[in-house]
């Protein structure tokens, strides 16, 4: 009881907005951007998963109900209300300080507690406080240093925001960019919150655990490196090491063809590789995936055609080592080409529509399809299908409903128990202040 009136009180102090000044919140399926921007390969999961803290003035609050339901079990479900308020200092000497404090307060009444989903709560299914973020900030000329709890959004680890709080990170991060164009970028990360840790949303947990090594390891040590100076071609690298577990590099090339001035076609390709390291206490990790990604947009009639296949030729399949959503461009709402566990193959397609063209202002829809095959289809053969409605009624309110329904022709979990198809509704909208 004390947690959830902490929570509450917390909530009501976010939602006092003691800034005069506002920022101009962007909805994520907003694409009539006219600035120039390097190339974005856009994926279902990237696009439903996107979080932008920056855009919000100081804060969020944030009402969410999910049910899910697997074919032969009880349906489970949950109602929340939650939110964030941040807080940066101003700089001395090129020094400043955030923090922010997220709250969710467990809104369902007399539910029988064998039916609450668990995704929007803590280890225990309750109400929850944590400090997600408290870092210190330094910028001198092109170079930034950010030590301490932060959002971090790359290939391996990423916010991943489809749940009442997407997932921070301990880390320590260096950037910088003195030469033009060139992104550089190093960091280390230790511990991660947020509901993909595997442990318990409302901690912060070595990586280690969050990874299920029954060893702990030191974390994961990253470098990057991405240059857009060729007109309309943006290329990045990435490497990783998990610490006693696995070597990791990622390289991705985006390139968009403009037909006109709303009309452009945006393709990408991308390597995902891993190969055990020291101790190996994950054990083997042989992962050789390729992918390919085209998307046709058309802003004068508000379309967006997307299309995307990954294969995996390596032993171990995908990787399974993302903190987040994963890179991968065939990654749905639900499946994503590493769930596979084994060698195989994706393949997605999907429709995005901006309903503004025919009158009807910050409504935008979309719907999309894939495939998940291992090499060998009886090991594993699943079918998504995805809905998803993005509502801006203003600058500040918005809401998104997203329907997910995954069904299983072949596989088995690691018990050896056929998978069952299911199907997941949520429902989020979002306040910021």
């Amino acid at each position: 009881m004390k947690s959830i009136l902490l929570s509450i009180i917390l909530l009501v102090i976010m939602s006092i907005n003691t800034y005069g000044e506002d920022n101009q919140s962007i909805n994520i399926l907003d694409h009539n951007n006219t600035l120039p921007q390097p190339v974005k390969i856009k994926t279902v999961r990237g696009i439903l998963g996107e979080n932008n803290p920056l855009e919000h003035t100081r804060g969020q609050l944030r009402a969410g109900y999910i049910t899910f339901k697997e074919d032969g079990n009880e349906r489970n479900s949950a109602y929340a209300l939650g939110g964030h308020y941040h807080f940066d200092s101003k700089r001395w000497n090129g020094l400043s300080v955030g923090l922010s404090a997220y709250s969710v307060v467990d809104l369902s009444i007399k539910q029988n507690p064998n039916n609450v989903n668990e995704d929007f709560f803590n280890a225990r299914g309750k109400s929850f406080i944590l400090l997600t973020e408290a870092y210190l900030d330094g910028k001198w000329g092109n170079t930034e240093i950010k030590l301490g709890r932060q959002i971090l959004n790359t290939p391996h680890a990423d916010s991943d925001d489809l749940r009442m709080i997407p997932n921070y990170f301990e880390a320590y991060t260096i950037t910088n960019t003195d030469i033009n164009d060139l992104t550089l970028s190093a960091g280390y990360i230790r511990r991660m919150a947020g509901w993909e840790n595997g442990i318990d949303a409302s901690k912060f947990v070595k990586i280690s655990k969050t990874l299920e090594s029954t060893e702990d390891t030191d974390g994961i040590y990253y470098a990057n490196a991405s240059y857009e100076g060729i007109k309309d071609l943006s290329l990045s690298f990435w490497y990783y090491n998990y610490q006693d577990i696995a070597n990791v590099i990622y390289a991705e090339v985006g390139y968009n063809y403009a037909f006109t001035k709303y009309r452009n076609l945006t393709f990408g390709l991308q390597y995902n590789g891993s190969r055990e390291t020291g101790a190996a206490y994950l054990g083997k990790q042989d992962a050789h995936t390729f992918g390919a990604s085209v998307e046709f947009a058309a802003e004068d009639i508000g379309i967006h055609i997307l299309a995307a296949y990954n294969r995996d030729n390596g032993t171990t399949g995908a990787t399974e080592l993302s903190l987040g959503g994963g890179p991968f461009f065939t990654s749905m709402e639900v499946q994503t080409l590493d769930a596979i566990g084994m060698a195989g193959s994706a393949w997605m397609i999907g429709a995005g529509f901006h309903l503004e063209k025919i009158g009807i202002n910050g409504l935008h829809a979309g719907i999309a399809y894939g495939n998940f095959k291992a090499e060998d289809h009886f090991n594993y053969n699943a079918k998504e299908i995805d809905a998803v409605i993005d509502y801006a009624f203003n600058e500040k309110l918005s809401l998104t409903a997203a329907y997910a329904s995954v069904s299983f022709d072949m596989g088995r979990n690691e018990k050896g128990t056929p998978l069952i198809d299911q199907e997941q509704f949520r429902l989020i909208v979002n306040y910021n202040f």
